[in-house]
């Protein structure tokens, strides 16, 4: 067992540097740090991409003192309408009030992390290797040392996602050249004149609007849409692996409430 303050100790001055928090703080609305404090002492520590009352439930059910999120608590404006908490938030903060459980969210820290965000895993994964920023830093472009076919490309996406995957084919079938940005990377004219700038054959994200089929075809090149929840939950299993090896002593489980979407 240790102290909940020497946890976080390490996750904000190891793990996130200054920088990560300057850009999380200039970019991002959504949780990047601890929202509710509080044992003082933790032994368990459930991870998860997504903070609801079912994850909750587990994890106080498993004896978690420690709830670490990609999407964390919604406490911003996109949740809370005219100063009130709707049901769903009310039934949460029960919960976490009644179990003194700290909660905290990393979001834009795990998708653009270079080493254990979503994005740079994702890529890691596929085999290719990053060469640069993308989506205004929400994400990275990556290169194969060796252009790839692009069903193979989509087999191995279904396999590291456990997803299927929704497929625009509308460029070339051999790819040297991908971008990434977990979760819902859903394109405007800026990024498609951007994909078209970097040479990026195929952009892999999340999720997909009604109108990207006809976009993806039309300015030539490849959208593969794989789950929001399926490809952000790399980075937060990733967190969990990092403090195993400087806390031992703790229990960590990551808890999956599985999310079609």
């Amino acid at each position: 067992m240790i102290t909940t303050h020497k946890l976080f100790d390490y996750l904000h001055t190891q793990i996130f540097s200054p920088e990560l928090r300057n850009k999380a703080q200039q970019l991002d609305s959504n949780a990047n740090g601890i929202q509710i404090l509080g044992q003082e002492k933790v032994d368990k520590i459930a991870l998860g991409v997504s903070c609801n009352l079912e994850f909750l439930e587990k994890a106080v059910s498993w004896g978690a003192q420690i709830c670490l999120f990609h999407h964390g608590l919604g406490l911003n404006e996109k949740y809370i309408y005219n100063s009130c908490l709707d049901l769903s938030l009310q039934k949460q903060l029960k919960i976490i009030f009644e179990n003194e459980l700290t909660i905290a969210g990393y979001h834009y820290y795990l998708d653009v992390h270079p080493q254990i965000g979503n994005n740079a895993l994702i890529a890691k994964n596929l085999g290719a290797k990053i060469n640069g920023k993308y989506f205004d830093d929400w994400g990275i472009t990556a290169a194969f040392d060796k252009p790839k076919m692009l069903e193979e490309i989509a087999k191995d996406c279904t396999k590291l996602f456990k997803h299927d995957v929704f497929m625009v084919l509308g460029g070339q079938k051999e790819i040297q050249n991908i971008a990434v940005c977990s979760g819902a990377a859903i394109l405007k004219a800026k990024q498609i004149k951007e994909i078209l700038d970097k040479k990026i054959e195929l952009h892999i994200t999340g999720e997909i609007s009604e109108r990207m089929p006809a976009l993806a075809r039309e300015n030539v090149f490849n959208y593969f849409a794989c789950g929001h929840y399926a490809t952000e939950v790399f980075g937060i299993q990733e967190i969990g692996e990092k403090i195993n090896e400087q806390f031992p002593e703790l229990d960590i489980r990551f808890i999956e409430v599985w999310n079609e979407i």
